[in-house]
């Protein structure tokens, strides 16, 4: 069985696609033939470049979301050769407008190849193609499907993984504040998140932060910039005047900010999977996310919930914790031990390759 884990996105785009597909192909090798084609980069063992027309390129032109549409095209394109001149059993993928193209080539090549479509964005169940078999990573999403009609045989629920070993950082707290210039005396919220209001709602959580009037709670938010960005900045400018920093940082420097929070918190209202909260728990800080059925679902006893659609709830919870240590440290350890059970990669490989042989048997 040949496996290839497609991203467009990879090495040159920091999100949850890209980050999946580079842990996924880390886990996979060794167990079962797998190789990567990523959108830029070097070619190294295992991994191959598709040349494409990279998004951060176009966004000068155009529309980011139609930069993003022709990246995923122009990869679709570029990968049919290969898939021409080798062998390939299943092609595993998140990006939607990329697996509505690869179905169409494939058809037309007469290519016998599967296409294996993980839903993490999530997408639509309208928009799934009839090809595609679905990888489901979270319950809420599978249900939403079943209810749409897709058939249960085309699905198959395996959450995403990771190594929390990678995100416990050595660098101990007041070395990890030193390094982002994060006040030593303050109770450290952070929130690591592309820097936006539609859907991350950093608007909200400045809010909430600012309703508190505590000069002790500092809020840290770190993530890619959007077209939002400068809004943000100029909320927090007016609300948290000294009680907030905005930063980017690359993902091998995640680990460390962890370790210099007191608290984590995402303030979205839906995920498809929240990759960035199992992370913070790997990392042992206490994390804060909306009080939703499929929150729970994700993190059970290891999160404390909010109704982040109203005024005041998450000011509350935030004042709640920062004056209940055993609160935090019980907080932190159940998010490790959930991590570990539930989403590690050594939990969780054995159902990626049963998936597998369940797509390539059907």
């Amino acid at each position: 069985m040949r496996v290839v884990i497609a991203c467009c996105g990879l090495e040159h785009t920091r999100r949850g696609y890209e980050s999946f597909a580079r842990e996924l192909f880390g886990a996979l090798s060794g167990r079962v033939d797998v190789t990567l084609c990523k959108g830029s980069g070097k070619r190294q063992l295992n991994e191959v470049v598709v040349p494409c027309l990279r998004r951060d390129l176009l966004a000068r032109f155009m529309n980011p979301e139609r930069a993003f549409y022709w990246e995923q095209i122009t990869f679709a394109i570029a990968l049919v050769p290969y898939l021409m001149l080798n062998k390939v059993d299943i092609l595993h993928y998140s990006e939607g407008n990329l697996s509505n193209a690869l179905a169409r080539f494939l058809r037309w090549f007469g290519l016998r190849t599967k296409l294996l479509h993980s839903n993490g964005g999530p997408h639509d169940p309208a928009h799934f193609r009839p090809e595609a078999f679905i990888h489901q990573i979270c319950g809420e999403c599978q249900q939403s499907a079943l209810a749409f009609g897709i058939a249960p045989e085309r699905m198959h629920l395996v959450p995403y993984g990771i190594n929390p070993d990678q995100f416990r950082s050595l660098e101990g707290r007041e070395a990890a504040r030193n390094q982002f210039s994060l006040p030593q005396d303050r109770f450290v919220v952070l929130s690591i998140a592309a820097l936006n209001r539609s859907h991350k709602r950093l608007d909200y959580l400045i809010r909430e932060v600012a309703e508190m009037r505590d000069d002790f709670v500092f809020l840290c938010m770190a993530g890619q910039p959007t077209s939002e960005t400068p809004r943000l900045r100029e909320m927090a400018a007016e609300l948290l005047p000294g009680r907030h920093s905005f930063i980017t940082v690359p993902r091998e420097r995640i680990p460390t900010l962890l370790a210099a929070a007191d608290l984590f918190v995402l303030a979205s209202l839906s995920e498809g999977l929240p990759m960035v909260l199992l992370e913070a728990c790997s990392a042992g800080v206490p994390v804060v996310c909306h009080n939703s059925s499929h929150f729970r679902w994700a993190l059970g006893d290891a999160a404390l919930y909010s109704d982040m659609a109203a005024h005041g709830a998450l000011a509350s919870s935030i004042r709640m914790v920062a004056g209940q240590p055993e609160v935090l440290r019980r907080l932190s350890a159940l998010g490790k031990a959930r991590a570990e059970k539930c989403y590690s990669w050594k939990a969780l490989i054995p159902r990626y390759l049963k998936m597998y042989e369940s797509v390539l048997g059907a």
